[in-house]
């Protein structure tokens, strides 16, 4: 009995801990909180070279999809 109680308060403290350590949110060392800067934006988006993509969507009063390739600049 003892050790099943020992067992779930330390499962209790291990989750706790974690959600904390998620409520935190990004850290400073994260790649999403790094600002960059407009003009590397605008030269980031102008070197990217054109590529197909699969799009699609419904089609119809009947839930189909049709899809196609679509050259994204």
């Amino acid at each position: 009995m003892k050790i099943k109680l020992a067992a779930a308060a330390i499962a209790m403290l291990a989750v706790a801990q974690s959600a904390s350590a998620l409520a935190d949110g990004p850290r400073a060392s994260s790649y999403n909180s790094i600002p960059m800067p407009a003009e590397k934006q605008a030269a980031a988006a102008q070197s990217t070279a054109p590529h197909y993509e699969w799009q699609y969507h419904y089609v119809g009063h009947h839930p189909r999809y049709e899809g196609h390739w679509v050259l994204v600049q």
